[in-house]
């Protein structure tokens, strides 16, 4: 196995990755799409790990960091423009002469899921989509994540105050902040609010889906991957993990040996 560092073109972003390559050559491949943090791919080594021990079971692996977090440039959008930085770096991924035509599978992590969902829409060269901790809708999410977090006043204070962020700048009296990425209240409301992973999962065909959820994740929630499960069309599984969090915390051997086993089994 050996590693090599990659920029991708996509947009005016340039994305940063780790490609990591095996012996066995060509193989099939694994694109792996990271939560949202503001330090990328590299705010959890639950993604290298999977990456390696991938890599191990000879699959052709990349790991990148969305556009504006990690090490990538241009802007977080939200949810929408990394919908084309999915997009890019499966066609990079797709190009490189050591993946087998055709054969390439997706992990999603939270909001990193959310994404995959939208951008294989059509996909034809993705053989299995893996979601890990992944909202129903993030209309529900963020409502819920603020409630939680400052209560039904700190909710009600959201909705109105991301109005009046369209007009004028508001952020600094509405601080929002999750895993170090700055979030401003109206591109909260306007594009992180407006994605539907239930809609957008049961448009998705002819793609194997695995749905995996932490049985104490209170960030999404078993009953959220349960909707997206029955939302989607078959073949799909769905894998709830004992005892894990959002992140998976004490649990990630399991999870990346339960996903790495389904991946493989959909690669026969």
């Amino acid at each position: 196995m050996k590693t090599e560092t990659t920029w991708i073109e996509c947009d005016e972003a340039k994305l940063y990755g780790n490609l990591y390559i095996p012996d066995a050559l060509p193989a099939p491949a694994l694109l792996i799409c990271h939560g949202m943090n503001a330090q990328g791919s590299h705010g959890l080594r639950l993604y290298s790990r999977l990456a390696e021990t991938a890599c191990k079971e000879g699959f052709v692996v990349l790991v990148f960091d969305f556009r504006g977090v990690g090490k990538s440039t241009g802007q977080f959008d939200y949810g929408i423009g990394e919908q084309q930085d999915v997009k890019c770096a499966l066609n990079y991924l797709a190009t490189r002469q050591e993946v087998a035509p055709n054969n390439i599978f997706v992990v999603g992590h939270s909001l990193g899921g959310a994404v995959s969902i939208y951008a294989l829409q059509n996909e034809t060269r993705v053989k299995g989509l893996v979601l890990w901790s992944t909202p129903k809708n993030h209309n529900y999410n963020v409502r819920k994540f603020i409630r939680r977090t400052r209560g039904k006043l700190g909710l009600y204070a959201f909705l109105i105050l991301s109005r009046i962020d369209k007009f004028l700048d508001i952020s600094r009296l509405l601080k929002l902040e999750v895993y170090g990425v700055k979030l401003r209240p109206r591109d909260v409301r306007e594009k992180l609010m407006k994605l539907n992973e239930c809609e957008a999962a049961s448009k998705l065909h002819n793609i194997p889906l695995l749905v995996v959820i932490g049985e104490k994740d209170i960030i999404v929630g078993v009953y959220e991957a349960e909707e997206i499960y029955r939302s989607a069309n078959e073949p799909k599984s769905l894998l709830v993990i004992n005892g894990a969090d959002h992140i998976y915390k004490g649990k990630e051997q399991e999870l990346i040996s339960k996903t790495v086993d389904w991946i493989k089994k959909m690669g026969q």
